[in-house]
């Protein structure tokens, strides 16, 4: 018994001690004093940094989504210009007549000509097509794979970029046209029907009826129903003259030569049974308006172009 009382005397004694030496060195140490104020003032600045940055960071985003907005908003306007123009806006009309695509997208893109106009498109491999008025263009913004194709209806002139290991193709109403660097025209404006001409080079017309025909220069194919409907050679200038702006008159009668503008100006033109056969020779200009091409052809031809007074893009030719 003792002896456990001498044991938790000794433990409470060494016990006092500790505390009382604890005691002494926090008397003796000088701790640093907490300057409060000073600590509540940092932290009110951090508070109103960070406000500060959230709201720059907002009106960042709200800027950006202006510009973003307003970008959009000339993009739009943009495009709504091109379609009333008639140019697909996939397309960018420069300053000298030409056509460039500039959307880098891997889709199709579209060009549709007005009447009365020509455009001239550069395609990406370098292909540069010509499309005559009220022509359609599909194209696409680079050429991938192994063969370089389109899709054209109404006329078209092509001087394709040669590039033996991937054939161009040209696809139409009822036929394909391949090549691998030449220079052809291809006219469709009526369903069903289309006429090739090759001005150099080489090409094969494939027909939906799986005949091939290898053509030669000045040679012409007609195409009808998807079949071959006939072959002849022929003056290449008289089919190509209208990327100059001229229609060539070779024995042409003016009624053929009326169905010609009628198709070009997007105009209903009625010619006279008695003016129908007479023949005309020589070259007629495209000008920008049918009338002033139709005044042309009465100081050749003694007859009057009446527009009539219920349809303005109407007219009859009448002897005078």
């Amino acid at each position: 018994m003792n002896s456990n009382n001498d044991i938790e005397n000794t433990r409470k004694v060494s016990a006092r001690k500790w505390d009382e030496l604890l005691d002494r060195y926090f008397s003796s140490v000088i701790l640093p004093k907490v300057d409060t104020e000073r600590v509540m003032t940092l932290t009110r600045l951090k508070i109103l940094h960070e406000r500060m940055s959230r709201s720059r960071s907002m009106w960042r985003m709200i800027s950006l989504c202006s510009v973003a907005a307003c970008f959009a908003i000339v993009v739009a306007m943009t495009v709504a210009y091109r379609e009333e123009k008639g140019v697909a806006a996939s397309s960018v009309i420069l300053a000298d007549g030409t056509a460039s695509d500039d959307t880098g997208l891997d889709d199709y893109n579209e060009l549709n000509v007005p009447a009365g106009q020509r455009m001239t498109l550069m395609l990406a491999d370098g292909t540069r097509l010509m499309a005559n008025s009220r022509s359609q263009v599909r194209y696409p913004s680079r050429f991938d794979g192994d063969t370089r194709r389109i899709w054209a209806s109404g006329e078209v002139y092509l001087e394709v970029a040669k590039d033996a290991d991937r054939p161009f193709v040209m696809s139409g109403d009822g036929f394909d046209v391949t090549v691998l660097g030449t220079t052809f025209c291809v006219s469709s404006y009526h369903p069903g029907k289309a006429s090739i001409v090759l001005v150099e080079g080489s090409v094969a017309v494939t027909t939906d009826t799986h005949e091939c025909i290898r053509m030669r220069p000045s040679q012409k194919v007609d195409i009808a129903e998807g079949s071959v409907d006939g072959i002849s050679v022929v003056d290449t200038s008289f089919y190509t003259c209208w990327t100059k702006g001229a229609i060539m008159l070779k024995d042409q009668t003016l009624g053929e030569v009326a169905e010609r503008l009628s198709i070009y100006y997007d105009v209903d033109i009625e010619t006279d049974p008695t003016l129908y056969n007479r023949r005309l020779y020589g070259h007629l200009d495209l000008k920008e308006d049918i009338g002033e091409v139709l005044s042309v052809l009465c100081s050749t031809i003694s007859m009057d172009a009446d527009k009539a007074s219920d349809d303005s893009r109407r007219y009859r030719l009448t002897a005078r």
